[in-house]
């Protein structure tokens, strides 16, 4: 739930309202919830399979993904069979899907964001800025913050 203070509140209380989003914005939201959770479902896969291994690096800790087997040969084997495992249960055909509803998602908001620009200069400066990560990411929050409903 995501609340925003309404400006004037009399008498000194602070009243707050449920913030509304549009459309791309909660695609957004959605797909990016959905992307997170499979991540997660496979970090967690990904440790449970290392720990299965038994292998405990040279300094005595037990590393929690596969890349970080201080043996190359174990780390090699161990990355090839945890990509098949993730590939055999399906794990990965629903993270190349969410990440790509996720990317079309962003693409959408960016596009809406650029769309609020009136001036078509400007617009265009931020279309060419928009493939630059850092710009682009500044385009998502700003974007973010704003409220439907005002």
């Amino acid at each position: 739930m995501f609340l925003s203070r309404r400006p004037g509140a009399v008498g000194g209380k602070v009243k707050y309202m449920r913030r509304k989003y549009n459309r791309e914005q909660k695609e957004y939201i959605e797909t990016k919830k959905a992307l997170e959770a499979l991540e997660a479902r496979e970090k967690a896969l990904e440790a449970a399979f290392v720990k299965s291994l038994g292998v405990v690096n040279e300094d005595g800790t037990v590393p929690s993904h596969t890349w970080a087997i201080d043996d190359d040969s174990i780390a090699d084997q161990a990355i090839d069979d945890f990509g098949a495992l993730v590939e055999d249960c399906g794990l990965w055909a629903e993270l190349c899907k969410a990440k790509e509803e996720f990317q079309a998602a962003e693409e959408k908001l960016v596009n809406y964001a650029i769309s609020l620009v009136p001036c078509k200069r400007e617009r265009e400066i931020l279309t060419t800025s928009a493939s630059n990560l850092k710009y682009r990411t500044k385009i998502i929050e700003t974007v973010m913050k704003f409220d439907s409903t005002l």
